[in-house]
């Protein structure tokens, strides 16, 4: 049984009614299972949620506690991220399916760089400014199939950001569903080739993980109910129409699993907050490294009682509505090393450099929140047809797609969701 994992980056509960009402994404939660409250992990940033996608792990054990490695002598806006598959620290789907032989493919999927079991791999990477965003892809990457899939698909790319990168992203899924066993064989498109012998000669890799970042860059962009955001829901059901249809084209829907999550949503921001700049103000022994709508506090465990104190006694100062203390983040699965959490009010970002919001909308909350409820679609021969889950958990995807796939997955902090088979 193959496995194409898709991710849908920024949509949540909130969005339920219109993906249902859209034509791909509704046809599989008739076919399939389809669950509207799927209880995310904190906190709510796309690495750490990711990593628990594939792991079936929380922050605390799997290690990704956020998008960047935190490196307080460093200038926020130049920590590197965790792009390296190495700073997992547990097994992954696609660990696991390539070391049992699997052949795997990763698209824009966070925290895969340099893996040496993920033979088609373009990782989500981000270019500093002296970098060179190609060349940085290539080293982290599959060179070969990184320029062959340039030199082939390129020029069909006007720019490398949304939606153009989404469509880029998916047109590379659903070139690997069609591609061709043998590199010297016809191309699949070619109008001299019947169907059925084109069928008859492709090879699809076993495990594909496909990451859409479209309705997340818009609304970090134009806000929560923006028109532009609204468009890159229609635009993600039609990504996932494309590898549907390709699966159909190949005559594998009978031998795949699909499956769809997401992992967060987003809140609309008004106002912001330089938490690290009230800090040295107050002389208050801390650091703070945003999530942005809330930060870890990053204080030596002597000082943490202290700064604790402090923050709880001036909520309305630092505009925060909720602090987080060393026994709630350990029942959170929070990352071990950290002592000490925040919560922005309502519409308030955290910044750690300047004054004013970056974004128009952001995530980073914690799991109370509507927005961290978030979608989940199962489609294929082992799933139940027409199924509405009322509840689950995050964590537990990846060992119930594990089961589905029949693929070896360790122990892990999920479960198998045993009520949406057959």
């Amino acid at each position: 049984m193959r496995l194409v994992l898709i991710s849908l980056d920024a949509v949540s509960h909130r969005d339920a009614q219109t993906m249902l009402s859209l034509p791909h994404l509704g046809a599989l939660a008739e076919n399939g299972v389809f669950c509207d409250r799927v209880q995310t992990v904190y906190p709510t940033l796309t690495y750490p949620i990711h990593a628990s996608i594939l792991t079936g792990c929380y922050p605390d054990r799997h290690g990704i506690g956020h998008n960047e490695v935190y490196l307080p002598e460093d200038a926020a806006e130049l920590r590197p991220w965790h792009w390296d598959e190495k700073d997992i620290q547990v097994p992954t789907l696609l660990t696991v399916a390539a070391r049992a032989g699997r052949e795997t493919a990763a698209i824009l999927w966070p925290t895969t760089g340099h893996s040496k079991g993920i033979k088609y791999n373009i990782p989500e990477i981000l270019a500093f400014p002296w970098e060179n965003q190609a060349l940085k892809v290539l080293k982290y990457g599959s060179k070969k199939w990184i320029i062959q899939s340039e030199l082939k698909w390129g020029r069909t790319r006007p720019s490398h950001k949304q939606p153009h990168l989404d469509r880029f992203a998916a047109k590379l899924c659903e070139d690997l569903i069609l591609r061709q066993y043998s590199p010297r064989s016809p191309q699949w498109a070619k109008k001299d080739v019947k169907p059925s012998k084109r069928r008859m000669n492709m090879h699809m890799p076993d495990v594909i993980a496909l990451h859409l970042v479209d309705c997340d860059a818009m609304r970090h962009e134009f806000g929560v109910q923006s028109v532009e955001s609204e468009a890159a829901l229609v635009r993600l059901d039609q990504a996932v129409g494309r590898v549907v249809e390709a699966l159909k084209y190949r005559a594998q829907l009978g031998d795949t699993v699909i499956a769809v999550v997401s992992d967060h949503g987003q809140q609309d921001i008004h106002d912001a907050v330089n938490l690290n700049a009230l800090f040295e103000l107050n002389g208050v022994p801390a650091r703070s490294h945003t999530l942005g709508l809330g930060a870890y506090i990053r204080a030596e465990r002597a000082d943490a009682r202290g700064v604790y104190d402090h923050l709880i006694n001036n909520l309305d100062a630092y505009k925060l509505s909720h602090v987080y203390g060393r026994e709630e983040l350990r029942a959170l699965h929070a990352p071990k090393d950290v002592l000490l959490a925040v919560e922005a009010r309502e519409g308030t970002q955290i910044v750690d450099v300047g004054h004013v919001p970056t974004h128009k909308a952001t995530h980073g909350f914690g799991v109370n929140r509507k927005e961290a409820q978030t979608l989940l679609w199962l489609c294929g021969p082992p799933f139940r047809r027409g199924l509405k889950l009322s509840r689950a958990n995050l964590v537990d995807i990846a060992p119930t797609l594990a089961k589905a796939a029949a693929l070896p997955f360790p122990e892990c902090q999920g479960r198998v969701i045993t009520e949406v088979f057959d």
